[in-house]
């Protein structure tokens, strides 16, 4: 008989748990202080071509981050390697806040994205280390609810500084945000200068360098001269991409699983979803906000909170189906991409003139797919890691997500500018737009859910 899960909330799971969703409910307020303050950025610097820049540098930067953490967590220790997070993040906050043109806010994006990074991939790494497996779950679900505080504060706060000061006061309170998990994180975790110093890692340069260069070529391609410059940058972004997994699976410590990208190990199948639901989905983050604030007439403050309805849903569902039995799970792990694929054929159909309670549903659909299956597909792919590359499987969920999120970016901008979207708003290429944004996500999560049934089946 299997003995029963111990009880998440007791005294010795308090800090820690307290400290795993400071890490990551800094990056989610952050994300959508920055998401609701953009469109203000752009319109104000007269930079509407590189609305999507601001969010693929800060998903790239934030790659570089996570994928960092293992190598930083065993040389340094993940009390010192938080720090350093947290630090960053702060600099790059008040770097953005003090910009006189749109590349040192990218900059500060940047620093923003290499923090948060860290700060997100490590927290992950922690959930596994502090607390027993069959809790996880509930973990997640516990930072689901942090998700929830964070879009009802993001928005607020980014809006109301935006709007009672400038987009810079937004800037300046995401740098004040990882004040809090800096105290905690000198008090919670242990100084392990012993063990880091044993470890010997080296930075994987070279690994990082393509990683960089390949989502770059795809950020870049938006600005390229003509539709096949474009696409070329795109299949040269994917080249290096692949290039960099490559090299990784051939090195002494990995920065990713060495079962991935191939398409058999549960491991694998689990990254893969968790790479393209994001990408799916970011042409919302990049677009909506900015497409209801003008062309559709919306404050900042309500723009960021209706762009942010799908994380509410996200956060909600992913609450209710934390306590599921195995079978439960199952089937919300495999509804979760269909769902998203629904959600996202509605934007496509709503957002460019149909009542907003008509975004609010396909919004709901979107983070309620979302939800659902996020937390179970993680503790899969954790629970499935081989042997010796723990940190390297909990620190490439995020970053994959990451990777999925600055390539779906870097997609948006290009399809987005390509079609208009870097002009003046009128309402035929809102309505092109939005078909092939959102109706492009659709497709990509029905391919998730292929692999999705592919991981269920394989664990049966």
């Amino acid at each position: 008989m299997q003995e029963p899960a111990p009880a998440l909330l007791q005294r010795h799971n308090l800090a820690p748990l307290v400290l795993v969703n400071l890490g990551v409910g800094t990056h989610a307020i952050v994300w959508f202080m920055v998401v609701t303050a953009m469109p203000s950025v752009v319109d104000d610097l007269k930079a509407e071509p590189y609305l999507s820049w601001a969010t693929s540098v800060y998903l790239v930067s934030t790659i570089v981050g996570g994928a960092m953490m293992a190598l930083l967590k065993a040389r340094f220790g993940g009390r010192r390697a938080m720090l350093a997070g947290g630090i960053v993040v702060t600099a790059g906050g008040l770097l953005a806040a003090a910009a006189p043109g749109i590349a040192l806010v990218l900059a500060g994006r940047v620093l923003q994205g290499l923090g948060e990074g860290v700060l997100v991939a490590l927290s992950y790494a922690l959930v596994r280390e502090l607390f027993d497996i069959r809790i996880v779950p509930r973990v997640f679900g516990i930072q689901a609810v942090t998700w929830g505080f964070a879009i009802f504060l993001g928005p607020m706060a980014g809006g109301w500084l935006t709007e009672a000061w400038t987009w810079r006061g937004a800037f300046v309170g995401t740098a004040l945000l990882p004040l809090p998990l800096l105290v905690l994180a000198g008090g919670v975790l242990p100084d392990d200068r012993t063990a880091a110093a044993r470890a010997g890692s080296t930075v994987p340069w070279l690994r990082l360098v393509l990683l960089v260069l390949g989502v770059m070529a795809i950020a870049v391609a938006n600005r390229a001269p003509g539709a096949w410059a474009g696409l070329a940058m795109v299949s040269l972004g994917f080249g290096l991409i692949a290039a960099m997994l490559r090299v990784d699976r051939k090195a002494g410590r990995h920065m990713f699983p060495t079962v991935f990208p191939d398409l058999h190990h549960p491991v694998a199948l689990g990254l893969w979803v968790l790479l393209l639901m994001p990408m799916a989905q970011m042409a919302i983050y990049v677009y909506t906000p900015y497409i209801l604030q003008l062309h559709r007439g919306l404050s900042p403050t309500w723009a960021g909170y209706l762009g942010a309805v799908h994380a509410i849903a996200w956060s909600v569902s992913a609450v209710l189906v934390a306590p599921l039995s195995a079978p439960a799970q199952k089937r919300a792990l495999q509804a979760g991409p269909l769902l998203l694929a629904l959600g996202l054929a509605g934007l496509a159909i709503s957002l460019p003139a149909q009542p907003l309670p008509w975004v609010v549903m396909a919004m709901l659909l979107i983070g309620t797919g979302f939800g659902i299956s996020y937390a179970f597909l993680n503790q899969r792919v954790m629970a499935a890691a081989q042997s010796g590359q723990e940190d390297a499987t909990a620190g490439a969920a995020p970053t994959l997500g990451a990777l999925g999120g600055a390539v779906g970016a870097a997609l948006a901008g290009l399809a987005g500018n390509s079609l208009g979207l870097d002009q003046v708003l009128t309402a035929s290429s809102v309505a092109q737009a939005s078909m092939v944004l959102a109706g492009g996500g659709a497709l990509l999560a029905l391919a998730a859910s292929v692999l999705v049934r592919r991981l269920v089946r394989h664990a049966d």
